[in-house]
């Protein structure tokens, strides 16, 4: 049986159900929820093989995909990237500014990464500069793994 691509199908079932919202019945938007659960599902089992490959052939399913595995991993997908050298790194958070509590808890998380020199917070920028021995974080595969994300996500001026 060839495949049909499902894609049309979803995108139809997806905004279905999202204007469904808005009208004074339910029954449409359950109608159409259960449409997007259907061939949501109906694409997972056609796609099962090659899904079964790429997670034996890259070991885990989260690395696959590049989600944040770690507090520190999505701590440091959520601030800003502004300058990168290897051993030091400057990033700006938002919710950093004003906020004394969160500037300690940053620093204290920050600081228990193998290699870490000095985690300085200004809650005034939002600004975090971190000074660490590069050799001793890539021993660790973890913290190697977010020195790269840093490296590639630096915000280009």
């Amino acid at each position: 049986m060839t495949q049909m691509s499902l894609g049309l199908p979803l995108m139809g079932a997806a905004a279905g159900t999202l204007l469904s919202l808005a009208l004074p019945s339910k029954r449409g938007h359950i109608v159409c929820g259960m449409a997007w659960a259907g061939l949501s599902a109906l694409h997972a089992w056609q796609y099962r093989k090659k899904l079964a490959q790429d997670i034996k052939k890259n070991g885990r399913f989260l690395v696959m995909t590049n989600f944040p595995q770690s507090k520190l991993d999505f701590f440091i997908r959520a601030v800003e990237i502004a300058s990168y050298i290897p051993g030091r790194a400057r990033l700006y958070a938002r919710p950093l500014v004003g906020n004394e509590a969160l500037a300690a808890q940053v620093k204290k998380e920050l600081s228990r990464a193998a290699g870490m020199k000095s985690v300085r917070t200004n809650t005034t920028t939002g600004s975090i500069l971190i000074e660490y021995d590069p050799e001793t974080l890539r021993k660790d595969p973890d913290l190697a793994r977010m020195e790269e994300y840093i490296r590639t996500h630096v915000k280009k001026r």
